[in-house]
């Protein structure tokens, strides 16, 4: 399937791409909150080398170059820098609907006070580099609380958007770029 995609690559005019690898690490970072008996709330980074690296991650999961020219084009294959997806993850350990409305938005609390400084900063040894991309899909998840009900999807986005991503594209992804000063701008 590398040299299909390899193939691919050359034929939508992308530049030589960087040799592929599988993501470097998936990183779980834990936010702690006082339901912590109940479920368990985690930012999960998926770290992927090189921008080729992500392409092909995509190619693999859905087979359309299309997809891969267009994504392709939001990466700036030309920058250097890593892709970092980020996904959002709640593990309950009983029924989530037993959580009153009020319990919910205690968790949206807790999610924007620790979270938002985790991507925009890092943490430990998982810090940002000048052009490393992140990658955010808002619109999926099995999340089970109603900001993360699929019919709140749009407004997932709008969350992530305080985390400094930008719009949702095409295929429901939105993309941050760190600057120089290690900033994120939205793309």
């Amino acid at each position: 399937m590398k040299k299909e995609f390899k193939d691919i690559i050359a034929g939508l005019g992308i530049p030589s791409p960087q040799r592929i690898f599988n993501p470097l690490e998936r990183v779980k970072i834990n936010i702690p909150t006082e339901f912590d008996g109940r479920l368990s709330l985690n930012i999960v980074l998926v770290i992927f080398k090189n921008k080729t690296s992500f392409l092909f991650k995509e190619y693999e999961l859905h087979q359309d170059a299309e997809r891969i020219k267009n994504i392709s084009e939001k990466l700036n294959l030309k920058a250097p820098g890593r892709v970092v997806r980020v996904d959002w993850e709640i593990n309950h350990k009983r029924d989530p609907r037993e959580l009153t409305q009020e319990q919910n938005k205690k968790i949206l609390f807790y999610l924007l006070r620790d979270a938002i400084p985790i991507i925009k900063k890092g943490k430990d040894d998982h810090t940002p580099k000048e052009h490393d991309i992140l990658v955010g899909l808002p619109w999926e998840g099995s999340l089970i609380v109603p900001i993360y009900s699929p019919e709140n999807a749009r407004k997932r986005s709008i969350l992530n958007q305080r985390f400094g991503f930008g719009e949702v594209d095409q295929y429901n992804y939105q993309y941050a770029r760190y600057n120089k000063s290690l900033d994120l701008e939205p793309i």
